[in-house]
């Protein structure tokens, strides 16, 4: 735990000195979001949130991390990642190209660390889903998965970095129960402090009075990290949860992905084709702020994640956590896809208050 302790409150200090540093320099090579049909924010905000975030944490795991095996390979793959998606923060690059860098770092880091996904679990009470030769294969998706998951939620101040130490917090709280873990739990809670700058910055809490923005540099960082570390949390034999867990964790980012994409097959469109049907868009639709939505939706996350933590700490059975988190997912993707009748609802009893 010393060493978590330590890297993290380097991680945080450094990523406070990097949001001051890159500030200038965003400005001065263009590395801003401007509002857009999408975008409604005003002004054009500094995307450097991910980067600090990236950097301090960086700075911290060199001075008191060895940089040895695969968590090496992971800084290396994840540096480049960042790169990437500073790049496309700037510049637009095309979503086949993000796609494509995604699919080749992921295939890099699950290859060359020799870890990736064995198993499922005994999700449907017959016995453990074992994943074999597909397991690497399985890995690479997730990573594309989880690392697309988190640039779509990044809608509205605050979301993404809530919901991204939501993950985090939840895994230090399970690694912290075994100290196989140690490297682990230095990883989840040097990120989880290395967020914290960019989030008050974000949410312009004091010393910040300019706000920044995460960009795609953090988010698609931010997903890469949080499978990386589910992976090595649910590996046979060293196990700090069952895999079951990792759907309740990550629930928000997942479940509104795969209902967006879902949505969007079913009209033929794009499944990466941006929109504003996300769920803290419907929120504001509702008619709730920004800051209402923000609550609300990390509320829900954290009931989310409890829900997933209580089930491993009870041993509840993984069949009857994979049976629930499908029922809610269920339900989700019903709300969803029935959203303007709710929200005409909603109206109507707000109106008669």
């Amino acid at each position: 735990m010393e060493a978590a302790s330590s890297t993290g409150l380097l991680a945080g200090f450094f990523a406070f000195l990097s949001l001051i540093i890159l500030r200038p320099v965003a400005v001065r090579v263009r590395l801003l979001d401007n509002p857009d049909h999408r975008k409604l924010h005003r002004g054009a905000v500094p995307l450097i949130g991910g980067l600090s975030a990236f950097v301090g944490l960086g700075l911290a795991w060199l001075l008191w991390m060895p940089v040895i095996d695969s968590y090496g390979l992971f800084l290396f793959c994840a540096a480049l990642l960042v790169v990437v998606g500073a790049v496309d923060d700037a510049k637009d690059l095309p979503a086949k190209f993000r796609l494509g860098v995604q699919v080749v770092l992921g295939a890099v880091l699950t290859f060359g660390s020799g870890v990736s996904l064995s198993t499922f679990g005994d999700l449907f009470g017959f016995g453990e889903v074992s994943l074999g030769a597909f397991g690497p294969w399985v890995t690479i998706a997730a990573v594309i998965g989880a690392t697309n998951a988190f640039n779509m939620i990044d809608g509205i101040d605050g979301l993404a970095g809530s919901l991204s130490l939501v993950v985090l917090v939840s895994l230090t709280i399970l690694f912290m129960g075994d100290s196989r873990f140690s490297t682990e739990l230095t990883l989840a809670f040097g990120i989880a402090c290395a967020l914290v700058p960019y989030l008050m910055a974000n949410l312009r809490i004091p010393p910040f009075k300019c706000r920044i923005f995460m960009g795609d540099a953090g988010s698609m960082f931010i997903g890469f990290a949080v499978v990386w570390l589910l992976v090595n949390a649910t590996q046979p034999g060293q196990m700090a949860m069952r895999p079951v867990t990792a759907l309740w964790i990550i629930a928000i980012p997942l479940m509104d992905m795969v209902a967006i994409m879902v949505r969007r097959a079913r009209k033929g469109q794009s499944v990466m084709k941006p929109d504003r049907e996300h769920l803290h868009h419907i929120f504001m639709r509702a008619g709730f702020s920004d800051l209402e939505a923000l609550v609300l939706i990390t509320l829900v996350a954290l009931l989310f994640a409890g829900v997933g933590l209580a089930g491993e700490f009870f041993e509840v059975p993984e069949w009857a956590m994979f049976t629930a988190f499908v029922g809610v997912f269920a339900l989700y993707d019903w709300a969803l896809s029935h959203v303007w009748r709710l929200l005409v609802v909603f109206r109507r009893k707000v109106s008669q208050q």
